[in-house]
C-alpha cells in the first residue's frame, strides 16, 4: 500500500506547474500533440487568409508605381519646347529611352492610330486601347508573358498636341519584390504562429491538459491494480470543474477498491463452500464429511463415547436415470438430500458422498438398538414416492452402519467399515440395513483377491466350462436323449480347487469383470462345439448364460456375430439364456437385442421364468425359443399342490405359445413322471447328470443317441 501512496505523490508533484527541464511529458502526450497541430493549423488558416489579400494589393501598388514612373519619363522625353512632332524627331528619342529605362517597347500613335514613333518590343498588335480612345482619362492595361511584361496606353498631349502611347515595361522586378514581401509576411506569421501556438499549449497544458494526465496516469494505475485502486486517488484537485471531477473519480476509487475487497470476500467464501459443499444438493461433500468425522472422533476418543457412521445408498438410483433422465435423477438426489438433512438432531452431521451414497455422523452414547432405530427412521424418510412432473418414483434405500465403540479409530477407516456393512446390505435382501462386523473385512479382502486372481485367470487360462445334459422328454424310449447342454464356468483355483460360480460371479459383476468373462464363455462353448465337430461327433446345442450387464451392453449382437464367425459353427447350435429379471429390466431394449440375436440364427430361451414380474403381452412378443422353469418350483412337484399347478400352467403357456419347455433341477422320478405327464419338452438336472467337463460329455455323445439340432423345433422370425 505505501508503494502506491508514495507512486500517487511523486507523480501528482512532478505534475505541479509545467515542467521546463523536460518536454518529454509534453511531446509524448497525444493529446496535447493534437491540441498543438489544431491550433497550429486554425492560425495559420487565419493568416493566410490576410496575407493572400495583402499580397494583391502589393503586387497592385507595385504596378501602379512601375506605370506611373513609365508615364512621367515617357512624357518629360517626348515632350520639346519649339517643333513639330515629326517621326524623324520622335524616333531618336522614343530609341534612347530604350537605353536608359526599364520601358522593353513604346509606340506612338495619333488619335487615329497612325504611328508617329516606335522601338523596342513594341508588338501591340492585340492590345484593346478602344477605352483610351474613347476617354483619354482611361489607361489601358495588362500583363503577358507570365507576369514578365506590363503593358500600358494612355492618352497624352505633347506641344498640344493630343497621342496615344504604348509602353511594354520590365515587370520582372515586380514579381521579384513580391516574392520577397510574401516570404518576410510568412516568416513573420510563422513567427507569430509558434508564439501564438507556444504560448496557447502552455496555458492548457497548466490549466487543462496537466490536469487530465494526471487523471488518466491514476485511472491506468486503477485499472492496472483495482485490488488497491484508492491508493492512487488524486491528492491536489484544482479549484475549478476539473476538482469536481477529481473528487468524483477519487470516490469512485474508493468505491471500486470496496466492490473489489468485497467481490474477493464472496469469492473467498464461495471458493471455500464448493471446497467443502457438494454442488447438486449443498450438502457437505466427502472431504467436509471426513474433516468433521476427524473432529468428532477426537472429541469422543477423549470423552470414551462412540460415533456412528450412517452409509446410505439408493438402490435403483441407477434405473431412475436410464428411464427418466438425468434431469429427473438430479432431482431425486437433492429430494434425497432435504429429507435426509430434514430433522437431524444437535450431534448428527450428514453429507453427499458421492453419486447415489450419503453418510450421516453421530456423536454421543449411542447403542446398536438405537442406530437401528435411527436407521428405520432414514429409511422411512425415503421411502415416501417423490413426484418427478407427474411421475411417482419410489425410492427404496439400503444403509450400513459402523459403530466406533469408544475406540480412537482414523474417519477413514469407520467410514470403509460403513460401506462394507452398506454392500452386505446391498447383497442381502433380507434387510435393508447391516451393522458392520470384523468378518466383513477379511471378505473384503477375499473379494479383492478374487477379483485380482479372476483377472489373472482370464488371462492364463485359468478357467473352465463344464456342461449339464438337458434331455428330451418327448422321445417314447424309456432312455431320454440328448437334447443340449448347459455351459457353466468353473474356476480352476489353484488353492481353493475347482470354485463355482456363485463363489466369484458376484464379483465379477460388481467389478465389471463379468464382460469378459461373458465373453470368454460364449467363445469357449463356440470352440467347444467347433472341436466336435472336428472329432466328427453330432454336438448338441449349448446353452450359454448371459449376464444382466452383458444383456445391456448395446455391442451384445456384434460380439455374439464375431464369434460365431471365428469359430465357424451352425449358429443353431449355440442358445443364448437371458433370466427373466433381465429380460423385463427394460422391454423394449430387449425386443431390440433379442431381434438382432434372432438375425444372427442362435436359439434364445428365457430362464427363471416365473420368478420374475414378466408380462405375457410382452411374452407373446419376444423373440425366444424355450422359456425355462424355475428350480424352485420344480422342487415341490409332488409335494406342493401349488407348484403342481404352477408347473402345469407354464407348461401349457409354453406349448400354446410355441415356445419350447424346459424344466430345470429334476432330481427325483416323481418329478419326472410329473413333467412327462404334462409334456414338458425338455429336463435338466442331477437326475440326469451333474455339470462335467466337456470330456465326459464327448463319452455321451458316443453312448447315447443324440438328436441333431436340424430337426428340434424352432421359432420362425414373425
Amino acid at each position: 500500500m505505501a508503494i502506491g501512496r508514495n507512486a500517487a505523490s511523486q507523480t501528482d508533484a512532478a505534475a505541479v506547474g509545467f515542467p521546463w527541464n523536460s518536454w518529454r511529458p509534453l511531446l509524448e502526450c497525444k493529446l496535447c500533440r493534437s491540441i498543438t497541430f489544431s491550433v497550429f493549423v486554425l492560425i495559420l488558416a487565419i493568416e493566410s487568409v490576410i496575407l493572400v489579400p495583402s499580397a494583391l494589393i502589393f503586387y497592385s501598388d507595385e504596378l501602379r508605381r512601375l506605370e506611373e514612373k513609365a508615364i512621367a519619363t515617357v512624357g518629360a522625353a517626348l515632350t520639346i519646347d519649339s517643333g513639330s512632332l515629326s517621326p524623324a524627331y520622335l524616333q531618336p528619342r522614343v530609341s534612347r529611352l530604350m537605353r536608359d529605362t526599364q520601358i522593353l517597347g513604346l509606340s506612338v500613335l495619333r488619335r487615329d492610330t497612325s504611328i508617329l514613333a516606335r522601338a523596342g518590343n513594341a508588338d501591340f498588335d492585340d492590345f484593346n486601347i478602344e477605352a483610351v480612345l474613347q476617354d483619354p482619362r482611361q489607361v489601358a492595361r495588362r500583363r503577358i508573358l507570365n507576369g514578365r511584361c506590363y503593358d500600358i496606353a494612355w492618352s497624352q498631349n505633347i506641344n498640344g498636341t493630343p497621342l496615344i502611347l504604348l509602353a511594354r515595361m520590365d515587370s520582372s522586378s515586380v514579381n521579384t519584390a513580391l516574392l520577397a514581401f510574401v516570404l518576410r509576411i510568412a516568416g513573420l506569421v510563422a513567427l507569430i504562429v509558434a508564439f501564438v501556438t507556444t504560448g496557447t499549449m502552455l496555458v492548457l497544458y497548466r490549466s487543462v491538459l496537466n490536469p487530465i494526465l494526471r487523471l488518466r496516469r491514476s485511472m491506468l494505475a486503477a485499472a492496472a491494480h483495482p485490488n488497491r485502486a484508492h491508493d492512487f486517488r488524486i491528492s491536489e484537485r484544482p479549484g475549478d470543474e476539473l476538482g469536481d471531477v477529481f473528487e468524483a473519480h477519487n470516490q469512485m476509487l474508493r468505491r471500486v477498491a470496496e466492490s473489489k475487497l468485497a467481490d474477493r470476500l464472496r469469492a473467498e467464501e464461495q471458493a471455500r463452500f464448493l471446497v467443502r459443499h457438494d454442488t447438486l444438493t449443498g450438502l457437505p461433500n466427502r472431504t467436509f464429511f471426513l474433516q468433521h468425522l476427524r473432529q468428532v472422533l477426537q472429541a469422543a476418543c477423549q470423552r470414551r463415547e462412540n460415533v456412528v457412521v450412517f452409509a446410505v445408498n439408493l438402490a435403483a438410483f441407477r434405473a431412475i436415470n436410464d428411464a427418466l433422465s438425468q434431469a429427473a435423477g438430479d432431482q431425486v438426489l437433492r429430494e434425497a438430500a432435504r429429507r435426509l438433512n430434514d430433522g437431524l438432531q444437535a450431534r448428527q452431521f450428514v453429507a453427499r458422498l458421492g453419486g447415489d451414497d450419503f453418510g450421516i455422523a453421530w456423536a454421543g452414547v449411542i447403542q446398536p438398538p438405537e442406530s437401528a432405530a435411527q436407521a428405520e427412521q432414514i429409511l422411512a424418510k425415503l421411502s415416501t414416492p417423490v413426484d418427478l412432473n407427474g411421475t411417482e418414483v419410489q425410492l427404496h434405500a439400503r444403509i450400513g452402519i459402523a459403530h466406533s465403540k469408544g475406540d480412537c479409530v482414523d474417519p477413514e477407516t469407520l467410514l470403509h467399515d460403513a460401506n462394507l456393512a452398506l454392500n452386505r446390505a446391498r447383497t442381502d435382501t433380507r434387510t435393508p440395513y447391516q451393522f458392520f462386523a470384523p468378518s466383513m473385512t477379511e471378505e473384503a479382502r477375499r473379494r479383492q483377491e478374487i477379483e485380482q486372481e479372476l483377472s489373472y485367470a482370464l488371462e492364463h487360462d485359468g478357467l473352465q466350462l463344464y456342461y449339464q445334459p438337458k434331455v428330451d422328454l418327448d422321445s417314447a424310449a424309456d432312455e431320454p436323449h440328448l437334447a443340449a447342454c448347459e455351459a457353466l464356468i468353473r474356476w480352476r483355483h489353484p488353492r481353493w480347487g475347482v470354485l463355482p460360480p456363485a463363489q466369484f460371479i458376484p464379483v465379477a459383476e460388481a467389478t465389471g469383470l463379468v464382460l469378459r468373462l461373458g465373453d470368454w464363455a460364449l467363445h469357449a462353448a463356440c470352440a467347444q462345439i467347433c472341436s466336435w465337430q472336428a472329432e466328427r461327433r453330432t454336438p448338441p446345442r449349448i446353452a450359454v448364460n448371459l449376464t444382466a450387464a452383458q444383456f445391456r451392453d448395446p455391442d451384445l449382437p456384434e460380439r455374439v456375430g464375431r464369434i460365431l464367425r471365428a469359430c465357424s459353427i451352425d449358429p443353431g447350435l449355440l442358445e443364448l439364456e437371458i433370466t427373466e429379471s433381465a429380460a423385463m429390466e427394460d422391454a423394449a431394449n430387449t425386443v431390440k437385442t433379442l431381434c438382432a440375436l434372432r438375425k444372427l440364427g442362435v436359439r434364445l430361451a428365457i430362464d427363471d421364468f416365473g420368478t420374475g414380474y414378466s408380462s405375457l403381452s410382452y411374452l407373446r412378443t419376444f423373440e425366444i425359443d424355450s422359456i425355462k422353469i424355475d428350480k424352485s418350483f420344480v422342487d415341490d412337484i409332488g409335494r406342493d399342490p401349488n407348484a403342481d399347478a404352477i408347473c402345469e400352467a407354464i407348461i401349457g403357456l409354453g406349448r400354446s405359445l410355441g415356445k419350447r419347455v424346459v424344466a430345470e433341477g429334476v432330481e427325483t422320478d416323481t418329478q419326472l413322471e410329473f413333467l412327462r405327464s404334462r409334456r414338458c419338452h425338455e429336463a435338466q438336472g442331477y437326475l440326469f447328470g451333474r455339470p462335467v467337463p466337456a470330456a465326459a460329455i464327448a463319452e455321451k455323445l458316443a453312448r447315447l443317441p443324440s438328436v441333431p439340432a436340424s430337426n428340434l423345433p424352432v421359432t420362425r422370425v414373425r
